[in-house]
């Protein structure tokens, strides 16, 4: 029978290197340090996770001199989750399920989210730079004056999503379906949107790949 952490705190703490398969929902992890830790189908779904540390911020000469493991969250549940200000920096996140969690200013530069599900989140100026959301789901969601400027969105679905403020200098949005969402005052300077479906995207004041200024859907 797996190992759960519900209603239990376990903030400041040091859980090891393996939870793979463990239930730790509703757990609080407040600040926890889970360097390089195999989250791989754990269920952590409702937990608190506030400024928990994944992976640490290196400078890239630390980075060419350190053999960090990535965090591994694969198909984690993460539904609900409290992730608030979380450094996820380079985690593994593939086929994890983030719906309705929250995700305000955590850091996922780099962090591998394809195929993800995150409809409904809530992330403001949340930083994805870099990131692979490569068919990732985020209907719903709230990413206003997110940084995601070189991440992979293809093929994402960004249904009413709100995108307002967002950096998305240089990011692949081919394929993605972008109808409805809110990218007023966007940053989309050398994006790529082939294929892109913006139907009914308020795109008012937003900053087009070519960098000329869109009046869509301004009053």
């Amino acid at each position: 029978m797996p190992a759960q952490a519900q209603s239990n705190t376990f903030s400041n703490c040091d859980l090891g290197s393996d939870l793979s398969g463990r239930d730790l929902s509703f757990g609080n992890f407040s600040n926890c340090n889970w360097r390089s830790v195999n989250l791989r189908g754990a269920n952590l779904s409702g937990a608190y996770l506030n400024s928990i540390l994944l992976n640490p911020k290196l400078q890239s000469y630390q980075r060419r001199a350190t053999e960090e493991v990535s965090s591994d969250l694969t198909n984690a549940n993460l539904q609900g989750a409290d992730l608030t200000l979380a450094n996820l920096e380079r985690a593994i996140l593939t086929n994890a399920n983030l719906v309705a969690a929250r995700l305000f200013d955590a850091d996922l530069t780099s962090a591998t989210l394809e195929n993800a599900k995150l409809d409904k989140v809530f992330a403001p100026v949340v930083i994805l730079y870099e990131a692979n959301l490569k068919g990732a789901t985020l209907s719903l969601g709230d990413l206003t004056g997110a940084s995601m400027a070189s991440s992979d969105l293809s093929n994402t679905y960004l249904y009413r999503t709100k995108l307002s403020y967002a950096d998305l200098q240089n990011a692949n949005l081919s394929g993605a379906n972008l109808t409805e969402a809110n990218l007023t005052e966007a940053n989309l300077t050398g994006a790529n949107l082939t294929g892109a479906n913006l139907t009914g995207a308020n795109l008012c004041n937003a900053t087009m790949p070519d960098g000329t200024v869109s009046q869509q859907g301004c009053p």
